[in-house]
């Protein structure tokens, strides 16, 4: 019997622990909405972090819609027609314009990571408790959609087709194909797919599992200028399959996204640098945003956040890549400025 592998063990430790993460939603009804305005008008939920709004209309049309619309107003009710927007900031917070209308197609992580950059706030000191995260409030219309602003339908197929677009992408970043999603049985598909829709870690792991390359160093994963690694399945000197390594991927499928609304920062990032070290998340924003991270050592005008958490300065990318990236191969990180 072959033993475990260590590296491969703690990568799927991580993953769990992220995919067990939830965020709190404070749901109510839009103003002038039937029902809207009684004492019964907000749905309180605990979300899985990579679930999409399309997936929780069940639950929130049961349990906040049904409850406080009659027969005949349920009757004509059109679900197509429903959307989402967070809840305004108020004007005197200090805080950034809010995202407004919530795109179906992100997943909700993205969204809440949107609403925590757009209020400034002191980084958490890893020796003191950290306050509970406080529930994302969104207001359901269920009319009169904006689907100028929306992009995509609400539909679950829409979704779906998303999130297995975004999964290509993020593996054309790390390899410059995507050969190891179109060469996935289409019952593996489906199955990381529902996955998500389930709440099922196992059935999604069927597509990470053979997506995602584990965070093993080694003498050989420090690529260089001259002579960058070959992926192991185009490596006319391989002899078979090897152990992936996110230190030898040609990019890392990194994203950053600013307060107020500011464009998405995408760039090439490579996991090791020329020096042959890992590359660190402070390294890159230093690079990039280097007005907001003028220092190499420490964070001091903003700091970084990525699935619900704050990222120390030498967190390495390759690391994040493997083991807290979104359900869709993504590393998703948001810029909250410091208010201390």
């Amino acid at each position: 019997m072959s033993l475990p592998n260590p590296m491969q063990s703690s990568a799927n430790l991580f993953r769990r622990l992220t995919w067990q993460g939830s965020i709190p939603l404070e749901i109510r009804l839009a103003e002038g909405e039937p029902g809207a305005g009684s004492s019964t008008d907000r749905y309180y939920m605990h979300a899985p972090r990579y679930t999409y709004l399309p997936l929780l209309i069940p639950e929130i049309r049961e349990n906040l819609v049904e409850l406080l619309l009659d027969d005949q107003q349920l009757e004509t009710l059109d679900e197509s027609q429903w959307w989402f927007e967070e809840e305004a900031p108020d004007p005197e917070s200090g805080s950034f314009a809010g995202q407004g209308v919530c795109r179906w197609h992100w997943p909700l992580d993205l969204i809440q990571l949107h609403s925590v950059i757009s209020h400034p706030s002191p980084a958490s000191a890893s020796s003191s408790l950290v306050p509970p995260t406080p529930p994302l409030r969104l207001v359901l219309h269920l009319s009169n959609s904006p689907t100028d602003k929306l992009l995509m339908s609400n539909s679950i197929e829409a979704c779906k087709t998303q999130w297995l677009n975004q999964v290509k992408e993020a593996d054309f970043v790390r390899w410059r194909n995507t050969n190891r999603v179109t060469g996935l049985k289409r019952v593996d598909l489906e199955a990381g797919w529902d996955g998500i829709v389930q709440d099922d870690y196992d059935l999604y792991m069927r597509v990470a599992s053979r997506v995602l390359p584990l965070p093993v160093q080694s003498a050989s994963a420090a690529p260089t200028s001259s002579n960058p690694p070959r992926p192991a399945s185009t490596d006319p000197g391989s002899s078979g399959p090897k152990t992936e390594s996110a230190y030898t991927i040609r990019a890392l499928p990194l994203k950053i996204y600013l307060p107020d609304n500011a464009p998405v920062i995408q760039e090439i990032v490579p996991p090791v640098g020329p020096d042959g070290k890992p590359t660190t998340l402070l390294q890159t924003l230093h690079q990039h945003l280097p007005l907001l991270f003028p220092s190499t050592r420490e964070y001091t005008l903003a700091y970084p956040i990525a699935q619900g958490i704050d990222v120390p300065p030498d967190a390495e990318l390759a690391w994040m890549a493997s083991c807290i990236c979104g359900a869709d191969g993504w590393v998703r990180v948001g810029i909250r400025l410091n208010t201390e």
